[in-house]
This record gives structure tokens, C-alpha cells and sequence, in this order.
């Protein structure tokens, strides 16, 4: 080794060349791929800022509304990333000096591309749940439910609603059972007054018959038309000799006195023969009526054998109307009996409060025994049958001797005597029935009046919008929330522009509506509220941040008018006051129901208050029924009544909910005290509709209203991508071998390389 060294041959030269070199290279490969890795990363933190920045230009009048858009166009977006992005990067610091990386941006290599916008409504939605969780806004709607709950209106609630459902459900089982019987009992009077017709009648028929077949005898009419034409004969032959016998003494007149004798011979003679003219004519006469006795009661005969099978024919459509009619009524009998058997094992079971209150009706619903409708099909059966036998009679007798007569008489006065006992007993039944159903409809209309008198004081009460002076206004404003009729084909407006941005359909109204037009429908209605509100405030959802959104955000009817503790009006905690809209006291109103006038908005919602103050009061009313009223049998009456006495209270608690004060609950129902105003009732009501795609569509439209601004382009999510370059010390060759590798994480272009690197930031 020694020598080695020592040789002056320059082996070793060579040899510490061959060891250098590769040292060498490798030393410049690696602080390039470090240059690259740290420029790399320089560029990724530029372009994260640059996006940042980008986005810290927020829109300042969307964020008073708790949401964020960005506030630039994007020209002004591109040139900030621009200037943020090359502010970040070591090659536009300190220009001229030494940089270890001189990372520097590529012209035309920056670009910031939207991709969200607050016209989606997840977008929307998430930004508001965000903010409703910051402002915790949400607490009040929880308290409020909870508060439900936790004050004992879960089981009245249910009562009512429960009560209202099998009493209409009953109620319709009992019209159809009574209108059946009615539509039976008519046709049975039919039938009855029909039997006693025809009764008299075939009665006197019979009679005339029978005196004909007297008068009549055995002749036959043939006989007595041959004996006819013998009796015309001889009075012919009689009338030719009596002829003779006057030319006779025509001729003996002229001879003189001597034929005196042979004159009066032959008159003696003529006198004899008008004699037996005289006979004969008045046999001839006797016979010919005998004749018309005997066509009269071949007519009278045939007559009878025609009408009775024709009358036959209509007692038998007569009972095929009764029959079907007594079916259905029994059928309805027996499910009027089965519900009410249901009913009954409810309330021993605990789930129907027991059998006290209101229930006790369900005990007196009249329930018919099914001998009742046995004994009246039975009836009528017997009549048709037996009517059926006196048409077999009638057909099988052609002369009426004295048996046949009494045959007939007897089959005739059996089915009527059978019709007539039947009606004297069925009548008594049904006029008992129909009186007492008249009486039951007679107290239903007097409640249902009571009621109708209320809903009427009500619409007068709903009164119109908050400016009525401002209407031609609001009229321009809705028709650019909902448009009108004159919009052009193709032209949206602006509820139209947002469903349609999220896929949806573009039809304008609301689902939800409420009148108060008629007592029963919202009397049933009414309680049905409460069952959908006890289901609604089992869960809690997000849709409750976005009800709470809007009523947080936007104003309604009682807006400024509610008091705080102190007495003070109730302030807005908003950046942006909800009383300086444009839409003045009827945002969270049009919101609910999304009807394109402020009237029918406002009248929605005091129907369905009054409606669901109506419910609650009428439960009131149920717990303590009036006694008179639940013997009658008729659970909808006892419903109509509390319903009437529910619907008075029930006006004066929205007298003082539309003034801004607050209303309790009930004083009966819960077991703590608990008031609520218009604005709670709204909360109520925007959790029992929920709809949020509807909800969300209608929320950015009046955003757009009043603040004009598209959220359409108020962008909420951006991708910004920047591209770099950094100059390579060393062996830009070597580095482009490895490009493909992946290793560098650039793009060697010459003795550059190149680095694209993209960010996502979203609010």
C-alpha cells in the first residue's frame, strides 16, 4: 500500500478521481432534491395563504345575516391570490440577494376556480347550523318542547287527539248505519203503502169478479152467441110473417065490407105474432147482455192474471233495495260494536284515561241487537212470500165459484195482514230512532252554530298587514319572491331561481293551508294538531336550527310588540335589525306557508293558531264534559260541544297573542306554568311543517330581497392552484432522470423545475 502511494505513475490520481466524482455528484443531486423539496413546500403554504386570503374577503352585509359568501368578483379573487401567492415565496423577497431557494411564480399559472355557492342548500344550511350552534338561539326552541313535555300535555294531548279520531271515525260508522236504515225504512213504507193498495184493490176485484161469475152462471160466451143466432132467427121469421100478414090486409081492405071478418082475423093473428115478437126481442136482449157480462169478466180475468205478477214484480225490486240496505246497516252495526269493544279494553287497560270524562259517551252509543235486523228482514220475506202465493192463486183460478173466491180473499189478506202488522211494529222502532236522531242533529247544528258564530268573530279578527299603506309595495315585493300571473314563459323569480339551483321543483304554493270556513273539518282538524306536534317534539333535528334561523333572522306579526320582563319592548340581538326589512312583519309568516301575498300569509297563521289554541282549549273542555250531553250516545256531539266552548276561549287567547302578549298553555292540562306568545306558536308551527328544502329556497330569496345580493354568486368554497419554478444548481440532467421517478414532486424544464400545487378552503 505503502508503494502505492509513493508511485509516480498516477494511479492514484485516477483512482481518488474515480472515488471524487461519483462523492461529487451525489452531493449536488441531493442539495437540488432538497432545493426542490423545500421550494415544494413553500409553494403549498403559498398557495393555502393565497386561498385564505382569497377568502378572508368575506361579504360583510350576508355576514350581519350570520352567513358567509365571499365579496369579491372574481377578477378582484384572481388578483389577490396572485399577490398573496408570490408575496409567499422566496424569490419575490429581498430581489438581488443570495437565496438558497429562489422559488418564484410561473405567469399564467395561477387560477382560483368557485366551486360552492350559498344557493346550495346544503351550503346554506350547514353555515346556518353553524351559526344558530355559536348563538345558541336553540336553547329557547329545546326549552320549549322540553317544557311541553316535562308540563304533563303529552297525555291530555293524546286523549284529545285520540278522543277526535274514534269519535269521527265512529260518527262516520253511525251516519252510514242510520242513512242505510233510513234508505231501508223509506222502501219499506213503499212497500207497505204499496201492499195496502193493492190490497184494496184486488179486494173490490175479487168481489166484482165474484158477482160476475154469479150473474154468469155455466154459460159460455160461444153458447150464448149460438143461441143469439137462433133467438134472431125466429125474430126474423116472426117479423117476415107479421109482413105478410099486413100486405094481407092491405089487400082484403080493398074488397069491400064482405072482408071484414078475414081482417080481423088476421090482425088477431099479427096481434099473436108482435106478442111473441115481444118475447123473443127481450130474450134476444137478455142474452146479449149476458154476453157483455161474460166478456167484461174474461177482461176482468185476464186483467188480474197480468196486474198481479206485474205487482209482484215491483214488491220484489222493492226488497231487493230493503235487503242490501239492512246488509250494510248490519255490517256497520257490527263494526260500530267492535270499535266500541276496542274502545272499552282501552280505557280498562289505562291508555284512554279510564272510563271518566269524555269516554263515558262510548258507553251510550246505541248499538242494535242483531234480532232487530233478523226480525225486520224476516218481515220482508214473509210479505214478498206471500204475496208470492196469492199470485198463484190468482193465476190457477179462472172461475170464481165460492171456494175460489174465499181461496183468493184469504191470499190476499194475508200478506197485507202480514205488511200491516209489521209496519205497526217497525214504525214505532224507526220513529223512535229517527226522533232521536233528529234530536242529536238538532244539538249537533246548535253547536256547530255556536262554533261558526266564533270562526266568523275570527276572520273578522285576523286583520290585514301591519302597513296597509305600503301595499302596492309589498304587492311589487312578493311578485319578485313568487312572481304573478303576467310573468313571461322562461322568467323566474327568485323562490323559483333557488329550488331550481338545487334541483328541485319550481312549482309555487304552499301544501299547507288553513281556513276557518266550516266548524266540524277544523274542529277534527284542530285536534289532530296535537297529536302531530306530540310526534314532532319527540325528536330533536337540524331542521330545529333552521326554524330557529328564521325566526332569529327575519321578523313576523308581532314583532316590537312582545315585552320583555320588564316591560320594555323585546330588542333584536342581530347586527342587522329584523324590523327595517323591507317585508315588515310577515317574513316568518310568508316563510311558513310561502303564499304570494302578505294576507293570505297572515290569515294562514292565525287560522292555525286559532286552530291549535282551539285544540287545547277544547281538551280543557273534554276533561269536564257536560253530563246532559254523553247519555245522548253521540261522541262527535260531545266533541262539537267542547269544541264550542274551546272555540270562545280559544278567540280571546288570540286577541291578546296578536297584541304581542303571551297566553298560558292551559291552566288545566299542565302541571307547571307555562306561557307562550305569537313568535313561540310560530316555532310550533315551523316544526310541525317542516319542510327545509321549501323553508331554506323561500330564506334565500328574502336574502336576496333585502339585501340584493345573487347567492347564486356568492361563492363558499374555492380551489386556488399556483404554479412555481425554482432554478437547479447542479446537473439539470440528472434531475430529469429521476422526473419520472416521482420523487421530485416537480415538472424539470430546462435547468428549472416546475411545481403545481392546488388548495381548497371553504367557510
Amino acid at each position: 500500500m505503502r508503494k502505492f502511494v509513493r508511485s509516480g505513475s498516477g494511479a492514484v490520481s485516477v483512482y481518488l478521481i474515480l472515488i471524487i466524482v461519483p462523492i461529487f455528484l451525489f452531493q449536488a443531486v441531493l442539495i437540488d432534491f432538497a432545493r426542490i423539496k423545500l421550494a415544494e413546500k413553500e409553494t403549498e403554504s403559498a398557495v393555502k395563504a393565497a386561498a385564505r386570503s382569497v377568502m378572508s374577503a368575506y361579504d360583510t352585509e350576508l355576514q350581519a345575516m350570520g352567513l358567509y359568501g365571499l365579496g369579491i368578483s372574481q377578477d378582484e379573487t384572481e388578483t389577490l391570490f396572485r399577490q398573496v401567492f408570490a408575496s409567499n415565496l422566496s424569490g419575490q423577497v429581498s430581489r438581488g440577494a443570495f437565496h438558497y431557494v429562489d422559488t418564484r411564480p410561473v405567469e399564467n399559472g395561477l387560477r382560483v376556480t368557485p366551486m360552492y355557492t350559498l344557493a346550495s342548500h346544503t351550503i346554506f344550511e350547514r353555515q346556518v347550523l353553524e351559526d344558530m350552534k355559536i348563538k345558541a338561539p336553540i336553547e329557547y326552541t329545546l326549552e320549549i318542547t322540553d317544557k311541553f313535555r316535562k308540563s304533563g300535555t303529552k297525555a291530555p294531548f293524546h286523549l284529545g287527539s285520540q278522543f277526535s279520531k274514534e269519535a269521527a271515525e265512529l260518527e262516520k260508522l253511525i251516519d252510514q248505519r242510520e242513512s242505510a236504515l233510513d234508505e231501508a225504512w223509506q222502501s219499506s213504507e213503499e212497500l207497505t203503502g204499496k201492499i195496502s193498495k193493492y190490497h184494496t184493490n184486488y179486494q173490490k176485484r175479487i168481489i166484482e169478479l165474484d158477482e160476475l161469475a154469479v150473474q154468469i152462471g155455466i154459460h159460455t160466451a160461444d153458447e150464448v152467441r149460438s143461441e143469439i143466432v137462433e133467438v134472431k132467427n125466429q125474430l126474423r121469421s116472426i117479423q117476415d110473417s107479421i109482413r105478410d100478414l099486413d100486405m094481407s090486409i092491405a089487400t082484403l081492405s080493398q074488397a069491400g065490407p064482405g072482408a071484414v071478418a078475414s081482417i080481423q082475423s088476421l090482425a088477431a093473428s099479427k096481434q099473436v105474432l108482435g106478442s111473441q115478437a115481444q118475447v123473443i126481442a127481450q130474450k134476444l136482449n137478455e142474452l146479449e147482455a149476458l154476453l157483455q157480462l161474460i166478456i167484461k169478466y174474461a177482461a176482468l180475468l185476464a186483467a188480474t192474471k197480468l196486474e198481479v205478477p206485474a205487482n209482484g214484480r215491483e214488491i220484489q225490486l222493492l226488497q231487493q233495495s230493503i235487503e242490501p240496505a239492512l246488509r250494510l246497516a248490519k255490517q256497520r252495526n257490527d263494526e260500530i260494536r267492535t270499535k266500541l269493544n276496542g274502545i272499552a279494553q282501552s280505557s280498562e287497560s289505562g291508555t284512554q284515561g279510564g272510563t271518566s270524562g269524555a269516554y263515558e259517551v262510548f258507553q251510550n252509543v246505541p248499538v242494535m241487537g242483531d234480532d232487530y235486523f233478523y226480525r225486520y228482514q224476516t218481515a220482508i220475506a214473509s210479505i214478498t212470500a206471500l204475496f208470492t202465493a196469492f199470485q198463484e192463486v190468482i193465476n190457477s183460478v179462472y172461475l170464481y165459484t165460492s171456494d175460489n173466491t174465499s181461496r183468493a180473499n184469504l191470499a190476499n189478506n194475508a200478506y197485507f195482514s202480514e205488511s200491516s202488522e209489521f209496519n205497526k211494529l217497525q214504525s214505532a222502532l224507526e220513529k223512535t230512532r229517527m226522533d232521536k236522531n233528529e234530536a242529536t242533529a238538532t244539538n249537533k247544528r246548535q253547536q256547530k252554530n255556536k262554533i261558526q258564530a266564533i270562526l266568523d268573530q275570527a276572520k273578522q279578527s285576523i286583520g290585514s298587514c301591519s302597513l296597509p299603506n305600503t301595499q302596492s309595495s309589498d304587492t311589487e315585493l312578493y311578485n319578485r319572491l313568487q312572481g304573478d300571473a303576467g310573468q313571461a314563459a322562461g322568467e323566474k323569480n327568485l323562490y323559483q331561481k333557488y329550488r331550481e339551483a338545487n334541483a328541485q321543483d319550481t312549482i309555487i304554493g304552499s301544501e299547507i293551508a288553513y281556513d276557518l270556513e266550516k266548524p266540524e273539518p277544523v274542529s277534527l282538524k284542530a285536534m289532530g294538531m296535537l297529536e302531530a306536534f306530540n310526534n314532532a317534539a319527540e325528536s330533536m333535528r337540524n331542521e330545529l336550527y333552521v326554524n330557529e334561523f328564521a325566526l332569529t333572522k327575519f321578523n313576523y306579526r308581532t314583532y316590537g310588540l312582545e315585552k320583555d320582563p320588564a316591560g320594555q319592548p323585546k330588542l333584536s340581538n342581530e347586527l342587522v335589525d329584523p324590523g327595517s326589512h323591507k317585508l315588515a312583519n310577515q317574513e316568518a309568516e310568508y316563510l311558513l306557508y310561502g303564499f304570494s301575498s302578505c294576507v293570505a300569509n297572515i290569515s294562514s297563521a292565525y287560522a292555525e293558531m286559532f286552530s291549535f289554541r282551539m285544540a287545547i282549549r277544547t281538551v280543557e273542555a273534554l276533561l269536564d264534559p257536560k253530563k246532559e250531553l254523553l247519555g245522548i250516545g253521540s261522541p262527535l256531539l260531545v266533541l262539537l260541544a267542547a269544541a264550542a266552548e274551546g272555540a270562545l276561549e280559544a278567540f280571546q287567547d288570540m286577541n291578546k297573542l296578536t297584541k304581542g302578549e303571551a297566553v298560558e298553555l292551559s291552566a288545566k292540562i299542565t302541571t307547571s306554568t307555562l306561557s307562550l306568545t305569537y313568535k313561540d306558536y310560530l316555532r310550533i308551527f315551523l316544526l310541525l311543517h317542516s319542510n327545509n328544502t321549501k323553508l331554506m329556497a323561500r330564506m334565500q330569496a328574502l336574502i336576496e330581497l333585502e339585501t340584493g345580493k345573487d347567492l347564486v354568486q356568492e361563492t363558499t368554497y374555492i380551489q386556488g392552484n399556483g404554479s412555481s419554478e425554482v432554478r437547479l444548481w447542479f446537473i439539470p440532467q440528472i434531475m430529469k432522470l429521476l422526473d419520472g421517478t416521482g420523487l421530485l414532486g416537480c415538472k424539470v424544464q430546462g435547468n428549472r423545475c416546475r411545481f403545481n400545487s392546488t388548495s381548497a378552503v371553504a367557510y
